[in-house]
C-alpha cells in the first residue's frame, strides 16, 4: 500500500466515522466533534485530490468558525436542569427516509437544470475562482441559496418541537 492510497483510505474513514457519529451520537458534544471528524476527512480529500487552497479553505472556515461558533452555542446555553444538552429524537428511521427522497429529488431536479456542469480539472485559486464566477455564478448562487434555506428549515423544525 503507497502513502497516497494510505491517506486516502485515512480520509474516506474519517469522514465515514464522522458521519456516522454525527448522525448516531446523542449527545451534543460528542456530535460536533464527530462533525468535526467529518469536516476534517472533507479537507484531506481536498488535498488528497491536490486542491490546497479548498482543503486550507475547508479547515479555516469550518472547521475554524463554524464548528467553534456551534461549540460555543452549546456551552453558552443553559439547561434548567443542569443536564448535559442531549437530542432526543423520536423519527431516526422516518427523518432518514424523508432526507434520503429530498436529497434525491435535488440531485435528478438540480443535475438536469444545469446542464452540463462538468468542470475542467484545475488545481490553482485563480482557475477556481474564474470557474465559480464566471459562467456558473448562477449555480454557485443557487447553492448559497439552497443552503440558507435548509438552514432556515432546519432552525424552523428545531423550533417547532419544543416546548412552548
Amino acid at each position: 500500500m503507497t502513502a497516497q492510497s494510505a491517506g486516502l483510505a485515512l480520509a474516506i474513514a474519517l469522514m465515514l466515522a464522522g458521519a456516522i457519529g454525527a448522525v448516531l451520537l446523542k449527545e451534543v458534544m460528542r456530535v460536533m466533534i464527530a462533525l468535526g471528524a467529518f469536516l476534517f476527512g472533507v479537507a484531506a480529500m481536498y488535498a488528497y485530490l491536490g486542491y490546497s487552497f479548498l482543503a486550507i479553505a475547508q479547515v479555516f472556515v469550518y472547521v475554524g468558525g463554524v464548528l467553534v461558533l456551534m461549540v460555543f452555542a452549546v456551552m453558552t446555553a443553559r439547561r434548567a436542569d443542569g443536564e448535559r444538552p442531549a437530542i432526543v429524537s423520536r423519527h431516526d428511521v422516518g427523518s432518514a427516509a424523508v432526507a434520503a427522497g429530498v436529497g434525491a429529488m435535488l440531485f435528478l431536479s438540480l443535475r438536469t437544470a444545469f446542464g452540463d456542469t462538468s468542470v475542467p480539472v484545475s488545481r490553482s485559486a485563480s482557475d477556481l475562482a474564474s470557474e465559480l464566477l464566471g459562467p456558473r455564478l448562477v449555480a454557485f448562487e443557487a447553492a448559497g441559496v439552497f443552503l440558507l434555506a435548509a438552514l432556515v428549515a432546519v432552525a424552523v423544525i428545531l423550533k417547532g418541537g419544543e416546548e412552548r
